[in-house]
């Protein structure tokens, strides 16, 4: 009886298979394709700046968590606003009521920068700067919206190609709708040897600033500036990026959301750098900057430093600024007698 039951259980074993057999089955590695291996872009060269690395690597990782990657701060004045012929405020002025009341300037022969200062008896400043070339052709815009014209003007300096070689071309400065918001408007077009000297104190500051880099797509990018700041100098350039014409809005805010500067800007960005000073007074400002070009023709690199402090900021004058009255050999060459815009006898000084 024994051996017959010995003899059921190994039949019964030999039917059973093999544990392996109910093991998954051994899968192998998938057989590496070109399809998978192929370099990327298909091995054509990408589109990579230098300036886009420096901007996004060499000031943010050394900074912080918790802290800016920039702050506008510094232990001395800018040289430049030692200057009295530079960003001058106390230009003679003419007034141009509210109510899109314009002003035209020519821009005498061989000129290519010019310097622009608009402000008001205190009450809001609502203009626009505009620069043409031929009856079509906008070559330089700014729209300004500043809460109080007395406190923050604007003070520009616009350069744009040489009159000799462009055509005429004509500066053209205009108010708001509103009629209770008149500006004062002062321009001084530089004369050829003052406008290659301001290029030079241009690029000595532009070589040793920190750059920042604006790529577009509604980019935005804020920078604090520091308490003892009295104000800024801005510097706007697309020469190492593309050499594309840049518009952005700038916006400088005075505590967590009061926008008391707003800034339109749109120029040449390859041969038309800008450079402009923004007033700053008092503590906790913010510049904002919002880079309102698409995402692949909107790059450039601007700089914010330091213009005036208020411990060394140079005494304010009552003398009249050097001007040349467009450089004209006679002050009525172009018929505007003693400035260059067609009110002549409107003029304060």
């Amino acid at each position: 009886m024994m051996m017959k039951v010995g003899r059921s259980i190994l039949a019964i074993c030999a039917l059973i298979p093999a544990a392996t057999a109910f093991a998954p089955a051994q899968t192998s590695a998938r057989q590496g394709t070109a399809i998978f291996d192929h370099p990327i872009n298909g091995g054509l060269p990408t589109f990579n700046p230098p300036s886009r690395d420096r901007a996004q690597s060499e000031y943010v990782d050394d900074t912080p968590p918790n802290q800016h990657s920039y702050v506008v701060t510094g232990e001395t004045s800018s040289e430049l606003s030692f200057d009295p012929a530079a960003f001058p405020s106390n230009l003679p002025v003419q007034q141009i009521q509210g109510g899109k009341s314009r002003l035209t300037y020519k821009m005498p022969q061989g000129a290519d920068r010019a310097q622009i200062f608009i402000n008001s008896h205190g009450r809001p400043l609502k203009a626009r700067v505009e620069l043409w070339l031929g009856p079509i052709r906008r070559v330089h815009f700014m729209d300004i919206s500043c809460m109080n014209g007395a406190e923050t003007p604007y003070r520009g300096c616009i350069k744009f190609k040489n009159t000799d070689s462009a055509g005429p071309q004509t500066l053209e400065i205009s108010t708001s709708d509103d009629q209770a918001f008149p500006a004062l408007v002062g321009v001084d077009v530089m004369t050829p040897e003052r406008s290659k000297e301001r290029q030079g104190v241009f690029d000595a500051i532009w070589k040793s600033s920190t750059k920042l880099y604006s790529q577009g797509d509604k980019t935005v990018r804020s920078i604090p500036i520091a308490d003892h700041v009295k104000s800024v100098q801005l510097l706007v350039w697309s020469k190492d990026v593309g050499k594309k014409s840049f518009k952005v809005n700038v916006e400088f805010l005075q505590g967590p959301n009061c926008k008391r500067q707003y800034y339109e800007l749109q120029c040449g960005g390859g041969t038309q750098p800008y450079h402009a000073v923004f007033e700053t007074p008092g503590n906790g400002w913010t510049m904002r900057w919002t880079n309102t070009k698409t995402i692949h023709d909107g790059s450039h690199e601007f700089v914010v430093v330091p213009y005036e402090l208020e411990a060394d900021a140079p005494p304010e004058s009552d003398e009249m600024a050097p001007h040349y009255n467009g450089f004209a050999e006679r002050s009525d060459e172009f018929g505007y007698a003693n400035s260059l815009g067609p009110h002549g006898n409107r003029v304060y000084y």
